[in-house]
């Protein structure tokens, strides 16, 4: 995923995380938005989870690459004697 879309989704994410728990203690715990609120919660701190896995796999694929080719571009650069 693109970094661009990631923080997109990641400041979405987060916005309707941290307005479904401020809303929480305003709710009573019986009425049927109470439910609704603790759903949200749960949708959207997944949603969280699952995008902080996927970027961190992400990066994590892409750095030993990296180092790879630094090392190789030493190696060639500098021939054996």
């Amino acid at each position: 995923m693109a970094p661009v879309l990631s923080r997109l989704a990641f400041t979405m994410g987060l916005t309707l995380f941290l307005l479904a728990l401020m809303a929480l203690p305003f709710l009573s715990p019986g009425s049927p938005a109470f439910v609704v609120d603790v759903l949200a919660l749960l949708i959207s701190g997944g949603f969280l989870a699952l995008l902080v896995w996927s970027i961190r796999r992400e990066v994590a694929r892409h750095i030993p690459s990296q180092h790879n080719q630094e090392e190789h571009h030493d190696a060639s650069s500098h021939p054996s004697s």
